[in-house]
């Protein structure tokens, strides 16, 4: 029975509300653009109930996917740099992607980002409130790698048009991600149903093009996962290594990636090297940066955000945190308030019970899904839990549904293995 396909809907349902909300031209988008995209959704259409080979079929509906995809989101993206550049520097775009601007500039003149505070730079003028200054004036939480991935970006960009925008490297990573993701899924229509997924996500993508560091970091998680899932154990380690020196909200995988690595390789010298990549990658971004300045570095990446420095992250967002503030129990979103025994509490069992899982369903699938969880309570019980977080847990919710499960549990004859935990 020939019907409209899953990947055809997703086009329809993912893409048309973001076109009629966003913008995709500086300025206003024309409608010739508009008339190209509803044909090309059509032609999908057309392609799924006209009887045609399943090479032209696949070619010409990834050709389609790829042409929407990179036409609508580097449409916005660059939109969005546009109309910065020609209004004001804090114009539409996110605190983080203008504080990274200011880190490099730092860099570049041999000052610590850790160390210098950001006023009297763009940052000071950033609408965080009317009452309250921006704490990140005082703090920079990204991790190095996050700045010095950023550089050749900048200099390039600065000597071709003049100017940066931190959203440049992000734009490049998002789609990076989208073209190892294209590469995991063999089937088409999955496949596309994924990329649709990845790209559309109606949570996470306004997100990205304000200039959030989500994809950022993922940018090189997701690669590490790819090549993890391909037993290419040392440029996964590197690639791990790459996105742990990015940001901190990968750090809650590090127990159940190396439990995976131990007993995928147990006994193994595979698991000491592997394990000595991850760790030397990390360790050669993020050391001279602490040597630096410990005492900057560690307020600014740890201190900071679970609010034991000064100027510190308020608790913020949909967590328990601002639960217990409506309650009446934690009277300041300012307050210090010791979240960590929560977590502890929570964590500890918690992490047992997924490592437990884990060993039995041992698969990349299940290790996505097991950081999933794990992040979810985790950042629950932190002092923030904000929109952009939710948004990322909803990515890797999809990452889990799409990855493959992994050759060697599929020759060990264990189809079990991609089932829930609730059906374990």
């Amino acid at each position: 029975m020939v019907s409209v396909k899953l990947d055809t809907v997703l086009a329809f349902v993912l893409i048309v509300p973001f076109i009629l909300s966003h913008g995709i031209w500086p300025r206003a988008t024309p409608y010739w653009l508009f008339a190209l995209i509803f044909t090309a959704l059509l032609i999908l259409v057309f392609l799924d109930i006209n009887k045609i080979s399943n090479r032209i079929y696949e070619k010409s509906k990834n050709i389609i996917f790829w042409g929407l995809i990179l036409s609508i989101i580097s449409g916005a993206f660059i939109s969005e740099i546009i109309l910065r550049h020609e209004s004001l520097p804090i114009f539409r775009i996110h605190d983080i992607a203008l504080q990274q601007e200011v880190a490099i500039r730092y860099l570049l003149i041999g000052e610590n980002p850790y160390q210098e505070d950001y006023f009297g730079t763009p940052l000071e003028q950033w609408n965080y409130s009317a009452t309250e200054k921006n704490p990140a004036l005082y703090h920079y939480v990204m991790q190095p790698f996050y700045t010095l991935f950023a550089i050749p970006f900048s200099s390039v960009s600065g000597t071709l048009f003049g100017f940066f925008d931190g959203r440049v490297p992000l734009m490049f990573l998002f789609f990076a991600t989208l073209v190892f993701a294209h590469f995991l899924i063999k089937e088409g229509e999955k496949k596309r149903s994924f990329l649709l997924l990845l790209a559309f996500n109606p949570a996470m993508l306004p997100y990205t093009i304000e200039g959030r560091s989500d994809f950022f970091m993922l940018g090189f998680l997701f690669p590490s996962l790819f090549f993890l899932f391909r037993q290419k154990l040392f440029i996964s380690a590197v690639f791990m290594g790459l996105a742990f020196a990015v940001k901190q909200s990968v750090w809650p995988i590090l127990p159940f990636y190396v439990a995976y690595l131990w007993f995928r390789k147990r006994n193994s010298k595979d698991f000491q090297r592997t394990l000595g990549i991850f760790i030397g990658t990390f360790a050669i971004i993020v050391l001279p940066f602490f040597l630096w300045n410990p005492k900057a570095f560690i307020d600014s990446t740890i201190l900071y955000l679970s609010g034991n420095t000064e100027h510190a992250y308020p608790i913020s967002g949909y967590g328990f945190g601002m639960l217990l503030n409506q309650f009446g129990i934690i009277k300041s979103i300012k307050d210090n308030f010791p979240f960590v025994i929560f977590q502890l509490l929570l964590g500890i069992p918690l992490i047992i019970y997924l490592l437990k899982y884990l060993k039995k369903n041992m698969s990349v699938k299940n290790l996505i899904l097991v950081y999933a969880i794990f992040l979810s309570i985790f950042w629950y019980f932190s002092r923030y839990f904000n929109n952009s977080h939710i948004a990322y847990i909803s990515i890797l919710i999809t990452m889990v549904y799409f990855w493959p499960l992994d050759s060697r549990s599929l020759s060990r004859g264990k189809p079990q293995q991609d089932e829930s935990i609730h059906k374990k």
